[in-house]
């Protein structure tokens, strides 16, 4: 017998919950760790309680973000090259395909009079895997986020591209721009959102002006 449709949502909102609070839990830590980043590269002293508090105001909009709307901003690359930071509701879509997807399965089961355990089994993997992927990426650009806050709290208007060094395939474009100078609101920044860049923003430092 199949579990009736409200089993299944609920399930999935439990699920869509304990999602939401480990994306929660890795952006406090990645937005922290993004603005110790920026002050290391801006060679200036850690404000803790600044930066604990900005952590804070800046999980609980992302916490809403996803509850409110199902997804966040990301990375996209646009059909000009441009990559573009741009809202998704990723997290409701991969929730309502997995719902269609097990529903499917169960009904198929029904009919056929069969027990789908593998097949259940096979979408629990590749959920779980997926949602490894996503945390990753959203830690990532968490990461970036706090660090151009910390930047741009500091004044900072322009930033030199850098590579780290050598490290495993590389995207070709993004070796090119080493070393060249954009404005800090250049779209060319979200790139390092894009998964397995390890290129960063070295700031350009402006010693004439200070943050309020």
């Amino acid at each position: 017998m199949a579990p009736p449709p409200d089993t299944i949502d609920k399930a999935y909102q439990i699920m869509k919950s304990s999602f939401i609070d480990a994306l929660t839990n890795n952006a406090a830590d990645a937005l922290i760790a993004g603005e110790v980043r920026a002050s290391n590269l801006l060679r200036i002293p850690l404000n803790f309680n600044l930066i604990n508090s900005r952590a804070v105001s800046a999980t609980l909009d992302y916490r809403q973000t996803l509850e409110r709307f199902g997804g966040s901003d990301i990375t996209v690359i646009g059909e000009d090259g441009i990559a573009r930071r741009v809202f998704k509701p990723w997290l409701s879509d991969m929730i309502d395909a997995d719902k269609e997807r097990v529903g499917s399965i169960i009904q198929d089961a029904m009919k056929n009079g069969t027990v789908p355990e593998k097949e259940l089994a096979d979408v629990f993997a590749m959920q779980e895997h997926s949602a490894k992927l996503v945390a990753k990426v959203e830690t990532k650009a968490l990461y970036n986020k706090g660090t151009f806050e910390r930047f741009n709290h500091e004044r900072v208007q322009r930033g030199v591209w850098r590579s780290p060094g050598p490290h495993e395939n590389p995207r070709d474009w993004h070796e090119e721009m080493d070393g060249k100078e954009f404005d800090l609101d250049d779209p060319v920044w979200a790139e390092l959102d894009l998964p397995n860049c390890h290129h960063y923003c070295e700031p350009v430092i402006n010693f004439g002006g200070n943050p309020e």
